[in-house]
């Protein structure tokens, strides 16, 4: 037994009392080749200091094996070591047997800091090496991937394909419809969902599936894989926001507050969720929860408009003007949205207060001048202003082109043009 494998089976038998000593006499006497393979296993073993210093024994003894240099390297950048990790690779020639070795390092290494650029040109250099190489292409296809080059991108894992359909533990279908979905192209993405259903296994592919399943209004199977997803991870916290999605459009209310709420234990934060909750429980009529939700909502998201809008419209409808009317007294003019004046136009007018009813009417009037109902309810408030039979005709045109068979409209018009 060679003093390599001597200090393999001390270490696998988690005794480190020799391991300075076997390492030295392996060092001294193991042929070159058992040092090789006793410095990757040590590297798998997580020993990296160890096999520095193999390598480093290696490379004093055959400065011209240029590949105990990239594998120093390798593990002198994964380390930390960057500066003495890179300049070994560099020092690397062209004309060396490592250099193709050496680039694969560098554009792993520059990839893994976001220099994705840097990473791919080191992969084109590469590529003109080893032209047929699959890893070199699967490289270039998750550069393009990640840089938003999804055309590129396609065309390099459907050529991945053609051989395999996995490549390092990644499955390359996944990587395909998950392609043709950032390409818009969903129609083609689901397909290749359905026809490879057993491979999505991990949680972000399931994730992304659910995604495509929900574009094309496919909610059951987008439930299925979001279920799947909150089952092996349930603070995945954007899963929620699909799936309350997708219930809602099943008309499943019921589900989507549960799903809501559950989703809020989570992430606490998430206004979305809180909307969708809210919705839900108005559909239920169960407008407490509604209120409560939208209320813990706003205090985590003041000035979140579609929570107070919602939260608007509810009291609009349990007739709360005055609590309606102070959603907004603290806002700035600007930041008032149409909606709002339209909002509180119909709370001054219940509360008597014309002058305010007349001037919130009016500011909301340019965003629904083409809006049938905002029309009605404001010719329904300027009929009963003095002075105002010139605008309340008006808008009865402009209403009676969207509603020609609103009968009392056209009376009403009828009466005021005679």
């Amino acid at each position: 037994m060679s003093y390599s494998e001597q200090l393999l089976s001390t270490i696998e038998k988690q005794d480190f009392s020799q391991e300075k000593v076997l390492l030295k006499k392996a060092l001294d006497n193991d042929e070159p080749e058992v040092l090789a393979s006793l410095a990757e296993n040590l590297t798998g073993l997580g020993l990296t200091d160890l096999s520095k210093e193999i390598y480093r024994s290696l490379i004093a003894k055959f400065p011209r094996e240029d590949l105990f240099k990239v594998y120093l390297a390798e593990i002198l950048l994964n380390d930390g070591q960057e500066d003495d990790g890179l300049t070994l690779l560099y020092d690397v020639p062209e004309d060396s047997d490592a250099y193709l070795e050496s680039l694969l390092v560098q554009a792993d290494y520059y990839q893994t800091n976001g220099l994705l650029e840097t990473a791919r040109n080191k992969l084109m250099k590469a590529l003109k090496i080893a032209p047929e190489e699959d890893t070199i292409k699967f490289g270039l296809a998750e550069l393009d991937y990640l840089s938003g080059n999804y055309e590129q991108a396609l065309i390099r894992y459907q050529d991945l394909l053609e051989r395999q359909e996995t490549f390092s533990e990644v499955n390359l279908n996944n990587r395909l419809f998950q392609t043709l979905a950032k390409l818009g192209n969903y129609e083609a993405a689901a397909d290749v969902i359905e026809k490879h259903s057993g491979d999505i296994i991990d949680i972000d592919s399931k994730y992304q599936a659910a995604l495509v399943m929900l574009v094309l209004k496919k909610d059951e199977q987008a439930i299925s894989y979001l279920k799947d997803v909150i089952g092996q991870s349930p603070d995945y916290v954007n899963a929620y926001q699909l799936l309350a999605t997708a219930y809602e459009h099943l008309n499943d209310y019921q589900q989507v507050l549960q799903t809501a709420q559950t989703g809020l234990t989570y992430n606490e934060y998430d206004p979305i969720l809180y909307s969708q909750g809210a919705r839900a429980a108005t559909k239920l009529d169960d407008l407490a929860t509604a209120e409560d939700l939208l209320k813990r909502g706003l205090k985590v998201a003041p000035e979140n408009d579609d929570l107070l809008l919602q939260l608007s419209n509810l009291y609009l409808h349990q007739r709360r003007d005055e609590e309606n009317l102070k959603l907004f007294a603290k806002m700035a003019e600007d930041d008032l949205e149409p909606q709002i004046h339209w909002n509180m136009a119909l709370s001054y007018e219940r509360l008597d207060n014309s002058d305010q009813a007349k001037s919130e009417f009016l500011l909301a009037y340019p965003e629904f001048k083409q809006n049938a109902t905002f029309l009605r309810q404001m010719i329904e408030f300027f009929v009963t202003e003095a002075n105002s039979t010139e605008v309340t005709i008006q808008l009865l045109e402009s209403y009676l082109k969207l509603a020609p068979t609103d009968t009392e409209m056209q009376d009403l018009y009828n009466r005021l043009t005679v």
